[in-house]
């Protein structure tokens, strides 16, 4: 992000300086005579897009010629040069000269038109024109009436038309020439490039500031900034979408800057005495500790927020027992195919949207590789117990020892079972029983604290149920940390996972390695630009149309 101190200088009366100090903001910076241009240069002589200011990852800032058109660098024809203190670059009949930076500038411009156009009327009679308006027999009055006529016809009245007439504006909007691109200040964005000749969309009155309602019309899902809505009155009263959403800037993307953010989050008390939010300008400065939620059950709205400061309440309580120090053994874990070396990527793999991971199943992540199967016990040929239920598990049990007990009746055999169950019942009797008590050995062995299903889940017991007298602990694993920010895991790929979470010694589900701001700062700061660092606004992880972005500050809390 480039910061330019940007000053125009114009003469007065007695040929005096007079500065007019602005400061100008940008990744790039435009110039030119386009309306989209940072710097604005009003002269003909001038291209739309003439030149355009960068900075290298280095921290120096360069000015290039844009195609078709010539800059003079130090006296001299160039396309680029750098813009170290005191080069001169003229543009069209503007000089402009870079100063010495200031603190908290990275560029200190001024600009001064040092040829100006020669006067009419004395270039005129140099020329010595031998014909004159009035020689040629025209009226200048009646020849400026006419012009004046004509321009309010064609970019006042036509324009007009489509807004009184229902017909015309569906011509106008399948015509290759709309009657209002003359009133068009720039391009339209990709976003709304599909309405750009349909005005009316948007400026549903002449001469009236597009409103809300226009912008809702399409827009109906957007979210408020904050929950409660008296309180979202309150702070923004009557700012309008426009007011922060610019259109007809090309690919310019219509977004909030942090200055507008920090206008309430700076001293955010103003704004709602009750919050407990802290103070924020900056993010490398003072943006407090991160706030995890943890998921404390299925529902949306069972979850738990706790800041990262708060460290002995950073425990999540998932329902599971995994030790992550054994599955990334360097030496490897046990597997089919012998000592396997796992590493992340084999189980957590990121979804479609780059952003987050697909969740973990014991069937696609556990079961498929072959390293953890759910066998019987003793273990039956190609034939294991489903991951489900507690009842469904007792159901399938059930079935297969009564479908073995019953052939066994049906062959004359004996069922296998226990000495004494089923004793003094007719056969068909026995084998039922048979089956049951079969089932319900197998159970307890698989329903054991840390065996069988008692190795990954917590089991407890259930005294009043009969048939199914064990109880495995709901699983709640969080999917999502930082539910009031964005983030993308695809735009981070070159670092390693560990780099962030490190867990490799971790023994226990309850761990959480979710890396603290202090860890994020180390590539991303606020506003100033760092060389080797990312600039990072508010809008790099917080959106403004989400509600739920500011809970407590809704709530009052």
């Amino acid at each position: 992000m480039i910061r330019c101190l940007f000053i125009q200088i114009s003469r007065n009366q007695s040929g005096q300086p007079v500065r007019k100090e602005l400061l100008i903001t940008g990744e790039t910076i435009q110039i030119g005579r386009a309306a989209g241009c940072k710097i604005l240069l009003l002269d003909h002589r001038v291209n739309l897009h003439h030149a355009v200011i960068r900075q290298t990852d280095e921290g120096k800032l360069f000015i290039k010629a844009e195609e078709d058109a010539d800059i003079t660098i130090n006296d001299s024809s160039g396309l680029s040069a750098e813009l170290s203190p005191k080069t001169h670059v003229l543009v069209g009949p503007y000089e402009l000269i870079a100063e010495t930076p200031m603190d908290d500038y990275d560029l200190v411009l001024s600009v001064e038109m040092v040829h100006p156009l020669p006067d009419d009327h004395e270039y005129i009679s140099a020329k010595q024109a031998p014909v004159t308006l009035s020689e040629a027999g025209l009226s200048k009055r009646k020849l400026t009436l006419w012009l004046a006529g004509a321009i309010a016809l064609v970019f006042l009245i036509l324009p007009m038309i489509p807004t009184l007439s229902p017909t015309l504006p569906k011509w106008a909007a399948n015509s290759q020439a709309s009657l209002k691109k003359s009133w068009q200040l720039g391009e339209m964005s990709r976003g709304h490039h599909l309405i750009s000749a349909k005005c009316d969309v948007c400026h549903q009155k002449p001469f009236e500031a597009v409103p809300d309602k226009a912008c809702e019309n399409c827009h109906k899902t957007v979210a408020k900034h904050i929950k409660d809505k008296a309180l979202h009155a309150n702070v923004f009263k009557d700012m309008r979408c426009g007011e922060c959403h610019h259109e007809h800037r090309g690919e310019i993307r219509g977004g909030t800057l942090d200055a507008q953010c920090v206008i309430c989050h700076a001293e955010i008390k103003k704004k709602n005495e009750k919050t407990k939010l802290e103070n924020i300008r900056d993010f490398s400065k003072d943006h407090p500790a991160f706030s995890l939620t943890f998921e404390t059950g299925h529902k949306d709205s069972d979850v738990v927020r706790i800041p990262q400061s708060d460290k002995t309440k950073l425990v999540e309580k998932s329902g599971l027992k995994f030790s992550h120090k054994v599955h990334l053994d360097k030496e490897g874990v046990s597997s089919p195919e012998g000592d396997t070396v796992l590493e992340c990527r084999d189980c957590h793999q990121l979804d479609a949207a780059g952003a987050r991971f697909r969740p973990i199943s014991m069937e696609k992540n556990c079961q498929q590789s072959g390293c953890h199967a759910l066998n019987f016990k003793p273990p039956v040929l190609k034939r294991q117990i489903p991951h489900s239920s507690e009842q469904k598990l007792m159901a399938v049990l059930r079935e297969y020892y009564a479908a073995t007990a019953i052939s066994k009746v049906v062959t004359g055999e004996k069922p296998p079972c226990g000495a004494g169950v089923g004793f003094g019942k007719n056969q068909l009797e026995r084998a039922l029983d048979c089956a049951n008590h079969n089932a319900y050995a197998n159970a307890e062995i698989l329903f054991k604290p840390n065996s069988g299903c008692g190795e990954c889940h917590e089991i407890t017991s259930v005294a009043d149920d009969k048939e199914v007298p064990w109880k495995v602990t709901p699983v709640t694993i969080t999917s999502h940390w930082l539910r009031n920010s964005h983030f993308t895991h695809a735009k981070h790929s070159t670092a390693k996972c560990t780099d962030c979470h490190d867990k490799t010694r971790s023994e226990k589900s309850s761990d959480v390695a979710i890396p603290a701001i202090e860890k994020c700062r180390e590539c991303h700061v606020g506003n100033k630009q760092v060389k080797n660092r990312i600039n990072s606004g508010c809008d790099n992880c917080h959106s403004f149309h989400n509600e739920n972005t500011h809970p407590s500050l809704a709530a009052g809390q």
